[in-house]
């Protein structure tokens, strides 16, 4: 029996784009010790399939086996539901779940096997159950569609099932400086049943211009397809069938490629880890340090990064796309045979030309470089525009606001200038005011009191010219001098 861990979902697609890591290497890197050349991802395209080098059947053998085996594993990967106690069997879930989605939503689920894990704890007791195709596991992937109980005993979900390539389509020529969070939230409000967008990398892990779209609806993806086009932001992309990578047989006791353990003619079984031989492996003492038998690196022999499984899985991706298309080739053999009675066509006399080496320069894509060129200096010209526009936003309100102070600064003067005239005016009329004044001490009270206090003065005698009261003399006089000194100040200030 083959290696578990070397059972990945396997789709009816038969070949992968990229793995669990995205990276387009998956299917890019081959063995660089038997001298191949670096594989292209794998996709529906003529002018990346025809960039496939040329298969070496001296160096890498696929059997049979391995081909059979890649085309006939599960499809999707299961869906894994968790119960306490082993009283429910496999069938009675299968029967319980496919009655349920029957009366309730009116949907035909196709279950392709339910089993009970190899993995189930003592305690917990998983089961898998194997969905055969799109719509039914897009509409199981809701956990909402489930029943609640299988033979009244709850359950749970452990792990979510990853969303296989049945499921998944791929953009091409997604530019690299765009906002690639923009870019996700635009895709998702327009399509909702898209789960996730991932940027593809390449086996230099460098963001390249594929990326890959994860749904939850088949329809949706169906309808996509069918129209080869996706508009995001204004923008028209391609889109492709987003391809899974062909699974690869390896023997559980030798570790060998491309064949079961029923038909190894090795005696000894292998370990995969330390690579050493032994008659029971339940007791061998492993040293625990870890060695490929295919490479001699330090990784365990069924590891799918091993270079010599990559270039295993190369050629027999290879071989599954040449059947693909020689089964296309006899279609039309057949076509053309029963059309034209006087002359049959046969292929195999006409043998395809070897691919070149270097391809032709694709002026689509010089045209599509241009065009991501020019929508660039594009948006830099938006974001000179925007500056510029807040920038006149903000003048435009600055000069507003001096306006209005300018406004109120020439009130304010135009009051001042109100208030001084009115000063000026009051200053006049005081100053009227003041001058009557003086010219009535001046010229009429000062004169009356000097000849008053003459008067007085000459009262404050007798008759023998003697003064009577000296201190209303020496008053008199003091009042005298103050008014001719009162007066000398009026003339010298004028």
């Amino acid at each position: 029996m083959p290696d578990p861990m070397a059972t990945e979902p396997v789709l009816h697609k038969i070949v992968q784009h990229v793995g669990d890591t995205h990276h387009v290497q998956d299917v890019q890197q081959v063995q660089k010790a038997h001298g191949l050349q670096d594989i292209q991802p794998v996709s529906n395209d003529p002018e990346v399939q025809g960039a496939l080098p040329a298969s070496h059947p001296e160096q890498i053998s696929i059997t049979t086996e391995s081909t059979r085996y890649a085309q006939t594993r599960y499809p999707f990967p299961p869906f894994i539901i968790r119960f306490n106690s082993g009283k429910v069997t496999s069938n009675k879930i299968k029967e319980g779940l496919i009655a349920y989605c029957n009366q309730k939503y009116q949907m035909e689920i196709n279950i392709l096997n339910c089993r009970l894990s190899n993995r189930s704890s003592n305690n917990d007791y998983d089961f898998l159950v194997f969905l055969k195709d799109a719509s039914s596991f897009s509409f199981l992937l809701d956990q909402n569609h489930w029943p609640s109980t299988f033979s009244n005993e709850d359950y749970t979900f452990p792990y979510s099932p990853s969303i296989p390539p049945q499921l998944s389509l791929l953009i091409k020529n997604v530019d690299l400086r765009l906002d690639f969070n923009e870019f996700c939230q635009e895709i998702k409000t327009r399509y909702p049943q898209i789960k996730n967008v991932i940027r593809l990398k390449n086996k230099f892990n460098n963001d390249i211009k594929l990326v890959k779209l994860e749904l939850t609806s088949s329809s949706v993806r169906e309808e996509l397809l069918l129209k080869r086009k996706i508009t995001v932001d204004y923008i028209v992309y391609d889109i492709d069938e987003y391809l899974a990578p062909a699974n690869i047989l390896i023997c559980s006791k030798c570790m060998g490629l491309g064949h079961f353990m029923k038909q190894c003619t090795q005696v000894k079984s292998t370990c995969r880890t330390c690579g050493d031989c032994a008659d029971d492996l339940k007791l061998h003492v492993c040293s625990k340090i870890e060695k490929c038998i295919h490479c001699g690196q330090n990784h365990k022999s069924n590891s799918l990064k091993c270079q010599v499984v990559k270039s295993f899985r190369s050629e027999l991706t290879r071989k599954l796309l040449s059947s693909i298309n020689c089964s296309t080739s006899s279609t039309t053999n057949n076509i053309n045979n029963m059309s034209n009675s006087g002359f049959k066509y046969f292929s195999s006399e006409f043998p395809s030309m070897p691919t070149p080496q270097y391809l032709p320069t694709n002026h689509n894509n010089t045209m599509l470089t241009k065009l991501d060129d020019l929508l660039g200096k594009i948006t830099e010209v938006n974001n000179h525009l925007s500056n510029l526009e807040s920038k006149y936003n903000k003048f435009e309100q600055f000069k507003t606001e001096k306006q209005e102070s300018d406004l109120i600064v020439k009130e304010n003067l135009n009051l001042f200038s109100k208030q001084s005239i009115e000063f000026k005016k009051d200053l006049v009329h005081h100053s009227l005011l003041i001058e009557r004044h003086d010219n009535l001490f001046i010229k009429l009270i000062i004169p009356m009191f000097e000849d008053l206090f003459g008067l007085i003065a000459s009262q404050n005698q007798d008759k023998k010219g003697n003064i009577l009261d000296i201190d209303l003399k020496l008053k008199l006089e003091r009042y005298l001098i103050q008014m001719k000194k009162a007066k000398e100040s009026k003339y010298s200030t004028n």
